[in-house]
């Protein structure tokens, strides 16, 4: 980054108030996921089962989810960066709890789908982009540590798993989903009102810091060097590099396994011989250790070289999905989500600390979405694939050798990955 954004501050003894936007987003992605990203899999059983409907039909939705996200991420990031983040998010929490509450009476699989869109539009409007964007504008120095804290909230979801497990069986997935679409108000909206673009109308730079007087015109007075929140690419100068298209390509590739591991983790270990109970302890243990990838690699990212660090993300990706293929026994599990869940922690936030590393905040929300979108191809066809072939077979075996070859893929791309100063030399020049 410049010097000059080193330079001339103070830090303020208070707590900055960047750090309640990242905690506000922590609270919300935390409740998201307990429903939406690892609670799915919790649902998956229960609806299929009383509606007659196959894993594929109904991973479909999750696809579908990818899909709009791939339509609405480059628009949401526009938006926020050229309104702003707290009516975006607004409407998100609006829209994730209608859809919800659809889905507690859904009576066909095209109201299904439908509900689905509802609240995928919802969390691609509040979790990501919606937050990520002001937090790199509130942090710089110590912009990796805020991002890993940002995602960390989800890392306590899967305890909460088996309450909700127990809460479907006492008392059924569809009021249950209507709980879970009060909660989404109750909660949702109080996080919004956090929400600010970014720090300099508050008196603030990046992390805190004051500025100070450093320069002097001929009368010997005393001027503030400006230095601004804002800095970096446009979009048309990102996407004419080769970093974006290789950022690209590997989160879109490592977003297959997350997109076809949060559906079927439950239906896998179940179709292996494990209870739903066991299951869901499992990931639990999962989203817990997941924490030590998405803090770990926040703070490694302000001192690292960020193509060993995605290179090993990809490493340790491909291991954790191949040990599914060798548990016999419940504690081999551990060894899954160790390697699975700190993998799939560090990647969470690896995007928008990487796309800031390169390409700065002036247009991080479009840059960003536009990234998203181009890795949706991948992150529709694994859950779909893992259903059919498990519909078709019987077995996942398949389906998780298949995955883990298109993922390896993602290792010698990072290594081939532009070094990031030089990248900002171009887009910051001196």
């Amino acid at each position: 980054m410049p010097e000059s954004t080193r330079s001339n501050y103070t830090t303020s003894p208070k707590i900055f108030y960047g750090w309640y936007i990242v905690m506000a987003h922590m609270l919300l992605h935390f409740y998201m996921s307990v429903i939406f990203v690892y609670g799915m899999g919790v649902f998956l059983g229960p609806i299929t089962s009383q509606m007659g409907w196959t894993r594929a039909q109904f991973s479909i939705a999750t696809g579908l989810q990818r899909i709009e996200g791939s339509v609405a991420s480059p628009i949401i990031g526009f938006v926020v960066d050229r309104f702003g983040s707290k009516k975006v998010v607004l409407s998100g929490t609006f829209l994730i709890a209608t859809g919800v509450l659809l889905l507690s009476s859904v009576s066909s699989l095209w109201m299904f789908y439908i509900s689905y869109m509802f609240i995928a539009l919802g969390m691609s409007s509040t979790i990501g982009i919606p937050f990520s964007t002001p937090v790199a504008k509130w942090f710089r120095r110590k912009r990796g540590t805020a991002m890993g804290w940002m995602f960390v909230g989800a890392t306590f979801s899967g305890i909460f798993l088996p309450l909700l497990a127990l809460s479907i069986e006492s008392i059924g997935w569809r009021t249950t989903l209507l709980f879970c679409s009060m909660g989404i108000i109750i909660i949702g909206i109080p996080a919004t009102m956090v929400v600010r673009s970014n720090p300099e109308p508050y008196g603030f730079l990046p992390d805190g810091d004051k500025q100070e007087p450093s320069d002097t015109d001929v009368n010997g007075i005393q001027k503030e060097v400006k230095v601004s929140s804002i800095y970096g690419s446009t979009v048309t100068e990102a996407i004419n590099t080769p970093a974006f298209w290789i950022l690209a390509t590997i989160f879109g590739l490592l977003a297959m396994s997350t997109s076809a591991m949060f559906l079927h983790q439950v239906p896998y270990f179940e179709s292996i011989g494990f209870s739903r109970a066991s299951a869901t302890t499992t990931i639990a243990t999962f989203t817990l250790l997941s924490g030590i990838g998405r803090l770990g690699f926040g703070l490694l990212m302000d001192y690292v070289d960020p193509k060993i660090a995605l290179a090993g993300l990809g490493i340790l990706t491909v291991m954790g999905l191949l040990s599914l293929l060798f548990i016999t026994e419940y504690w081999h599990t551990l060894i899954y989500a160790l390697l699975l869940g700190i993998a799939f922690g560090g990647s969470i936030p690896a995007r928008p600390i990487l796309t800031s590393e390169y390409f700065g905040t002036r247009a991080f929300g479009s840059i960003t979405g536009l990234m998203q979108s181009l890795g949706v191809i991948g992150a529709f066809i694994a859950p779909v694939l893992m259903g059919y072939l498990f519909d078709s077979s019987g077995s996942y075996r398949l389906a998780i050798l298949i995955l883990s070859g298109l993922i390896a893929l993602a290792i010698p791309l990072a290594l081939i990955l532009p070094k990031s100063d030089s990248i900002s030399e171009k887009i910051n020049p001196q």
